[in-house]
């Protein structure tokens, strides 16, 4: 077994929504962002480029190339799940943590579940969404950004 840590950080900026682990939910914000910003997806392909020891996601899909601008993030799990298949790992687990003062996202969290188990190739049971404020402290408490943790664990 491996296990992995993978945590992204992204600015808020006037929108009209953020996009969390595929599902689009209404805010007054959006994520700024290369990529479509899902932070949910780039934390989770860290942990599991991590767990296997394969580098991290600038690696794989830099922000200064061009054809990266945009990119569905999708695209990034679907990468880092082929990456492991080839070693001979699995996803066994992925518990992620939404550091976010605001939209709440509870009712969306089941379809952020089921679209991440999709693309890991696993058991909606084996992936779980937290989330939490920051009681109005720092960056993240001001609405001025947010943060994803990803811990993982790979079997063979």
């Amino acid at each position: 077994m491996r296990v992995g840590l993978g945590i992204d950080t992204h600015q808020l900026i006037p929108g009209k929504s953020i996009r969390l682990g595929g599902v689009d939910i209404p805010s007054k914000k959006t994520i700024k962002a290369h990529s479509d910003g899902d932070i949910i997806y780039h934390a989770c392909a860290d942990s599991i480029y991590g767990a296997a020891g394969l580098g991290d996601i600038g690696e794989h899909f830099p922000d200064d190339d061009s054809k990266n601008k945009g990119l569905d993030s999708e695209n990034i799990i679907a990468h880092s799940i082929q990456s492991i298949l080839k070693l001979g790992f699995r996803i066994n687990n992925l518990d992620i943590t939404i550091l976010l003062e605001s939209p709440k996202i509870s009712q969306y969290k089941q379809d952020m579940r089921k679209n991440l188990a999709k693309l890991l190739l696993v058991d909606v049971s084996s992936v779980n969404i937290k989330a939490s404020t920051s009681e109005s402290l720092g960056f993240i408490g001001r609405g001025e950004g947010i943060a994803c943790y990803s811990i993982v664990s790979l079997i063979s």
